[in-house]
């Protein structure tokens, strides 16, 4: 409470609309990156609650502000999604990013979590297993494996997949790994799509 001497700054949103700042990424917090790449804006692992926890009242909460709202944003093309923990993937977040304005998304996610997007009434999800990938306007997206788990429940162990996202565009390459352990998978990664410009 307080203690924590970490400064921050508020992101102008104005900036994240002009076309002179695409490409660009921004910090959101924790995982949450918003990233502008060939046209295209897309947000990873969004969590823009106070708290990462199934419970608005208990749970790790967030130690800084966020530097931008849901609604400050701009239209948001993409999202993808790493794995389901809490600090990845926010119920309350994807719901409002769902009912922007500008229309919802479209969620790219690991196999098996579709059906969590669908009992949300969010319906515009693709689900992918490792290597699978899609295409959005000149952007090649994979789905990659990564050292780490999932389970949002004591009954759902690796129940869906998880892994990391690599975007290939506009003659720029990058990859979000949301949680990953040191393992075969960077080398194996690195082999088939890499090298790449940010990570």
């Amino acid at each position: 409470e307080g203690g924590w001497p970490i400064p921050a700054q508020k992101t102008d949103p104005a900036l994240l609309r002009t076309p002179d700042n695409n490409p660009s990424v921004t910090w959101i917090g924790h995982a949450t990156m918003l990233v502008r790449l060939g046209g295209k804006t897309m947000l990873f692992d969004p969590v823009f609650s106070q708290r990462a926890s199934p419970l608005s009242f208990a749970g790790p909460r967030r130690i800084v502000p966020l530097p931008i709202t849901i609604a400050e944003l701009p239209k948001i093309d993409l999202v993808m999604v790493s794995h389901n923990h809490y600090d990845h993937l926010d119920a309350d977040t994807v719901q409002q990013l769902a009912a922007q304005p500008q229309g919802s998304p479209r969620f790219l996610v690991p196999q098996g979590l579709k059906a969590w997007f669908a009992a949300l009434g969010i319906t515009r999800v693709d689900e992918y297993d490792w290597w699978q990938d899609t295409a959005e306007d000149g952007l090649r997206i994979t789905f990659v494996p990564v050292q780490h788990w999932s389970r949002r429940r004591l009954d759902d162990t690796n129940a869906t997949l998880w892994g990391g996202w690599v975007v290939d565009g506009a003659g720029l390459r990058m990859i979000h790994t949301g949680d990953t352990g040191y393992s075969q998978d960077f080398k194996d990664i690195g082999a088939r799509l890499g090298p790449f410009d940010m990570a």
